[in-house]
């Protein structure tokens, strides 16, 4: 019997960590034998403002059930850091699934639009498979995914984000990139009584399915008094570059929502008048009331005076 035990509490030690053990090496065709690259929009942006030409984008495809798309075109990248949105009421599923990389060997391609048109268009069967490490830590409080490949790449890679149920989102950049945030048909944003977004987008546009897109081409931080102050007389060297990123944090809601809202505010607001003065009504007739009394009593007492006086 303590031998059964014993024989227990190890294979629970070895299972514990077994499933811990998060940076073993796996090709990217043991993790997605049913994920097809076809269950993801891999559009190459081209900024319709001509203001930037990077090519390196990240794309988030919003829904309304909480499961985004995610799409990274990337250039020489052999990691890629992911901080999503962790839902403190549902802890057991994946956070990140159903990886798809069409990419090849930077060594091998020239990060231009019509290679990422080209890997578009391909399937990852026709290119090389790449193995990659999925890490997490806690940084600050803030759980961090880091995918990392074994060599640098240049390509797209193609994720499901699961984030907690609702109609808001937040992104935590990494890296620089042009950012888009393609909400879902009949969806929009903006409206400060329903729903903000924050930094003010750089550009916007509807695109050919009819969905709303956000667009941010630099969210570095911009330089404030403390920091030109740091420049000025401290003679610190400061960049661009070198300033934080900025949170991009979004909710979106249906368009009908603000004339929904007008409208329940109008009935709410009319309700508050209909009470309001049925109130004031209510008091009126009560001093009325109140008033005639008074004066009944004044009669009375001065009608009783009169008469009991003696000549």
């Amino acid at each position: 019997m303590k031998r059964l035990a014993i024989t227990l509490v190890l294979v629970f030690i070895l299972v514990i960590m077994s499933s811990g053990c998060i940076n073993e090496l796996a090709p990217v065709t043991d993790n997605n034998t049913t994920v097809e690259a076809s269950d993801y929009e891999l559009e190459v942006f081209h900024s319709p403002s001509d203001i930037s030409d990077d090519l390196n984008t990240t794309t988030f495809y919003l829904s309304r059930d909480g499961s985004t798309n995610v799409v990274y075109m990337v250039a020489e990248t052999s990691v890629i850091e992911i901080v999503p949105m962790e839902d403190v009421f549902n802890t057991g599923g994946d956070i990140l699934s159903n990886v798809v990389i069409i990419a090849d060997r930077s060594e091998n391609v020239s990060a231009s639009a019509e290679t990422f048109e080209m890997f578009a268009s391909s399937s990852p069967g026709d290119l090389p498979v790449f193995n990659y490490t999925l890490e997490d830590d806690v940084i600050r409080g803030q759980k961090h995914f880091v995918m990392e490949f074994d060599e640098n790449i240049t390509g797209i890679v193609a994720f499901a984000l699961n984030n907690p149920k609702g109609q808001d989102f937040m992104y935590v950049p990494t890296h620089d990139s042009t950012v888009r945030f393609v909400l879902p048909e009949g969806y929009t944003t903006g409206n400060p009584f329903v729903g903000k977004v924050l930094p003010d987008t750089d550009d916007r546009y509807i695109d050919e399915q009819g969905r709303e897109v956000l667009v941010w081409y630099d969210l570095h931080a911009k330089s404030g008094t403390f920091t030109n102050m740091a420049r000025d007389y401290l003679k610190v060297e400061i960049s661009e570059e070198d300033l934080p990123y900025r949170t991009v944090m979004i909710k979106f809601y249906s368009e009908s929502a603000p004339r929904l809202l007008l409208i329940g505010t109008s009935i709410l607001f009319g309700g508050v008048l209909l009470v309001l003065g049925n109130y004031l009504s209510a008091r009126r007739k009560l001093r009325k009331e109140r008033k005639s009394i008074e004066d009944a009593f004044i009669e009375k007492k001065a009608g009783t005076g009169m008469g009991g006086k003696k000549k």
